[in-house]
């Protein structure tokens, strides 16, 4: 199996997890193909992340669960993204892009996150890796050595695959709602970010694998937006939007310019430095 830029560098930099400080993060990083790689596989990571509480909420109605705390619901949604994007061992660039995902959270400094549900990001990226590790570990045995001591990973994987394949995916071979995309106008510069995200096809290829596995009782929209006065920059999120009934609510999936845009100038520092 090819062994990716990312893939080395995450193996090398997880065991010392250095956020890359604030000031580094303010400077320029070449927007290059490689970068590129590297942000696609973060963005998809987090849009599949926000799919993970769409569904939550419209199938298994666990967003109500008063047994499921903020931060269950969170790290649930983490698992379902990751058996989501699971790669074959053969796809190096589903490889590559899982990859990306654990070292976009190896890059976040959780010491300036307050009331956060989230687990800490170090926790994330590790989680990322032990289910891709258990969810074949014959052929990914490289990362046996970042799985926590005390989890069986290939145990965890089949057991959350089982619970989205028993609770959420749908064998009846009807058609549920279709999910409209939308691609918001990008203000305040946020354009190259809007076509970045055009050109990756992250919410294309979302919708195709929502709609191809799940069942949606209700009208879901994944949409582009800049986020400035809304949310935080680097924040993606999902909305249920409230109608008259229950059966009337609406989903909205939106994915932030803003945070695209950080993540292009930001790309790679950090593991490129620590490889050198």
């Amino acid at each position: 199996m090819r062994v990716s830029i990312v893939t080395a560098c995450v193996l090398f930099v997880f065991s010392i997890v250095t956020p890359v400080s604030g000031a580094l993060r303010a400077q320029a990083e070449p927007n290059d193909e490689e970068t590129q790689a590297f942000v696609r596989g973060f963005v998809r990571f987090l849009a599949y992340h926000e799919a993970g509480h769409m569904l939550m909420g419209q199938i298994a109605d666990m967003n109500r669960d008063p047994d499921w705390t903020n931060s269950d619901r969170e790290d649930y949604a983490d698992r379902f993204a990751m058996i989501l994007l699971a790669p074959d061992a053969g796809d190096p660039d589903g490889v590559d892009e899982i990859i990306s995902a654990a070292a976009g959270w190896l890059q976040v400094d959780s010491s300036i996150i307050r009331n956060e549900p989230h687990a800490p990001a170090s926790f994330r990226a590790q989680e990322i890796l032990c289910l891709l590790y258990g969810s074949d570990p014959d052929s990914f045995a490289e990362f046996a050595e970042l799985a926590p001591s005390d989890r069986d990973c290939a145990a965890d994987y089949q057991a959350i695959e089982a619970d989205i394949n028993e609770v959420f995916k749908d064998y009846s071979g009807e058609t549920g709602q279709e999910i409209r995309i939308v691609y918001g106008p990008p203000n305040g510069g946020m354009q190259p970010a809007r076509d970045f995200l055009f050109e990756s096809g992250v919410m294309e290829d979302l919708k195709a694998d929502i709609e191809f596995d799940f069942y949606l009782t209700h009208p879901t929209t994944i949409q582009a937006v800049s986020c400035q006065g809304k949310a935080k920059p680097d924040t993606f999120y999902t909305d249920r939007v409230r109608g008259a009934t229950p059966d009337q609510d609406h989903f909205v999936i939106s994915l932030c310019y803003e945070m695209i845009d950080e993540r292009l100038k930001y790309g790679m520092r950090g593991f490129e430095e620590s490889e050198e």
